[in-house]
């Protein structure tokens, strides 16, 4: 009896205290649909032995793990795991998990619970070190083609005095070279004449405008119209317009009324892979529920042309097509018969992956 005793005074003084526990991702930023490893390390310092010691956390029910259980509820996934620790050692353990949806993630909890010999005196703890964020990246809308988006669209043309872009064949004259200009534009001819590096004058091109506007919302005025699938869908056509812009060298903006981190979307691009990542980090941390109307956020200038896109034809788009006639909608659900108005159909749906 006094031995039992001795034990489970041990187990419940000394027993936890020494244990140092740590749960992070192996990564910080993946894409939609991508795998990687959650890690658990876990370390004894002490001279007291645990006969087991269970780790019970909880993360978002979008992260599936393989080769596991787990029990999961309306937004959370249970996982709880065993160790045997002896004196003075360290274990690290190696979950495999697949992220199944865009967005910005945790390990939300983590209780340790422990017990003596016998199970009869249990301890538990909740663990600190939970580890960084993960970020994930939107996945574009897998398209056999292009988005079925015109090329000639973006085409449009506004002269302004200046710009960064200038055009090869307008060359308008001949100035020193200062170390700033591309070496392509060096006029060899004219450094002969005058013996020091001269580049050419380049007649600046007209700037291309254009603006895309998009919301991810499933409701309008207390009335849900979409899921939250089609939602997601809208994201990941977002997704690959920014990627096919970029690619083309189109210079655009991006407006929205959904918020990241509490503020509605509203950037300029430079065409650049840089630039496109921030978007995409953007539609990572996007949220569903915007406070304000498309229409109230929107702040299209009159030179702009404008890409509506959206996950059905709500009034704001009807709205906004009306204060600019030759926008181009994008529509990521079906509308009802009858409709006349114009849009362009991208209905299909990603491919849907076992989220629950």
């Amino acid at each position: 009896m006094g031995l039992y005793a001795a034990q489970a005074m041990l187990c419940t003084r000394y027993g936890i205290r020494h244990i140092h526990y740590r749960c992070y991702f192996s990564q910080e930023e993946v894409t939609e649909g991508d795998s990687l490893d959650l890690i658990e390390e876990i370390e004894n310092t002490g001279l007291f032995p645990l006969a087991w010691l269970r780790s019970e956390y909880a993360v978002s029910k979008f992260i599936a793990f393989s080769g596991t259980h787990s029990v999961v509820t309306d937004k959370t996934r249970y996982i709880s795991s065993i160790f045997y620790l002896r004196a003075c050692s360290r274990i690290e353990r190696r979950w495999h998990i697949r992220v199944l949806r865009r967005g910005e993630y945790t390990v939300e909890s983590v209780r340790l619970v422990t017990s003596d010999l016998l199970g009869s005196v249990r301890t538990a703890i909740p663990a600190e070190d939970l580890g960084g964020m993960l970020t994930v990246l939107p996945r574009c809308y897998a398209h056999s083609n292009s988005l079925p988006f015109p090329r000639s669209y973006a085409a449009g043309e506004v002269p302004v005095r200046h710009s960064l872009l200038t055009d090869p064949i307008t060359v308008n004259g001949s100035r020193r070279y200062t170390g700033n200009e591309p070496f392509r534009r060096i006029d060899w001819k004219a450094s002969a004449r005058v013996g020091e590096l001269m580049v050419r004058t380049e007649e600046p091109v007209q700037e291309r405008r254009l603006c895309v506007c998009f919301t991810a919302q499933m409701s309008e005025y207390g009335r849900r119209y979409v899921n939250e699938d089609t939602a997601e869908h809208t994201i990941r056509v977002a997704a690959a317009l920014f990627r096919e812009l970029t690619e083309r060298g189109e210079w655009f903006s991006v407006q929205s009324n959904c918020t990241a981190h509490g503020e509605p979307i509203r950037r300029g691009t430079d065409c650049s892979e840089g630039g496109y990542h921030l978007l995409l980090r953007e539609l990572a941390a996007l949220s569903l529920t915007p406070e304000q109307s498309l229409k109230d956020v929107a702040d299209i200038p009159s030179d702009t042309r404008l890409v509506l896109l959206a996950p059905y034809l709500s009034e704001d788009i009807r709205r906004l097509k009306t204060l600019h006639p030759g926008a181009v909608i994008i529509l990521t659900s079906p509308v009802p018969e009858g409709e006349t108005m114009d849009f362009i159909p991208v209905y299909e749906e990603a491919d849907a992956d076992a989220e629950k």
